[in-house]
């Protein structure tokens, strides 16, 4: 399963390396940027997450998001997941996961006086997952809407993203779900290389399920609520596109124990 998924998203590098050629790359767990795309202009995120959550269990996301800009700060994006999971001696299944669609609008444009964006995210989720094969735990089968404040901050060579949201999350008829509020604090520094970023991230949100329930893949306790650190590396291959390299571990028993996830951004 894990070659499957690799060779999908090798797929996906090769023929966007076929392109014409910086845009910074944010591999981030759950952070936004308060940068919209500019009008007229559009990028293209290519991700493949690994998630362990045991010795037994695995999950995959091969990510593929589009955002474009359709007037002077406001963009719109389309987020589709293909879901990998591979539990040993138990099942191992794939599918297409949940679309996400977003708007973002920026309020406040950071200037060299103040250098601080301040915008604001609205998103639905379709319940597009078969949410039978139970492929991940968002795949409940009932549309989702969020809202988030995200704030960005240039402390050069270091930009800071402050994210704070709420998500209302769509209840299944056989169970209830908390909605849930998602955080974040981000970095991102430059390095004397030029070309080199190294990112950072703690990342976490209250949990869905009621306490009595299992947790999430049904094999985790909900007693705490998920909380991860990242650290990652990325790479600005030129103006228009670059490449990341990020790992995360969970600080809590409702977090994945570890994720390695590999990224690249083309901007056109």
């Amino acid at each position: 399963m894990a070659a499957r998924a690799l060779s999908y998203g090798l797929i996906f590098f090769l023929v966007l390396f076929q392109s014409h050629p910086a845009f910074a790359l944010l591999p981030y767990l759950a952070s936004e940027t308060a940068v919209t795309v500019e009008r007229g202009k559009s990028k293209l995120d290519l991700s493949l997450q690994d998630d362990r959550w045991n010795s037994r269990l695995s999950t995959y996301a091969l990510k593929a998001e589009m955002t474009s800009g359709l007037i002077n700060n406001l963009d719109f994006s389309v987020d589709v997941p293909y879901l990998f999971r591979n539990q040993k001696k138990v099942t191992d299944e794939d599918g297409l996961g949940d679309l996400t669609l977003k708007a973002k609008v920026r309020f406040i444009k950071g200037r060299e006086a103040t250098p601080v964006s301040i915008a604001g995210q609205l998103s639905v989720k379709f319940p597009s997952c078969n949410k039978d094969k139970m492929l991940s735990q968002e795949c409940t089968g009932e549309p989702d809407v969020g809202i988030r404040a995200i704030a960005s901050k240039e402390f050069f060579p270091v930009t800071v993203h402050l994210n704070l949201g709420y998500l209302f999350i769509g209840n299944p008829p056989d169970k209830r779900l908390n909605d849930i509020v998602v955080y974040s604090l981000a970095f991102d520094y430059l390095t004397v290389a030029d070309h080199f970023h190294v990112v950072g991230e703690l990342a976490g949100e209250t949990h869905r399920y009621p306490k009595s329930t299992a947790g999430p893949m049904m094999t985790r306790s909900t007693s705490a609520d998920p909380l991860s650190v990242l650290i990652g590396l990325l790479y600005d291959v030129d103006v228009n596109k670059a490449l990341s390299l990020s790992s995360s571990f969970g600080l809590t028993e409702a977090s994945p124990d570890y994720s390695l996830s590999v990224g690249f951004r083309y901007l056109f």
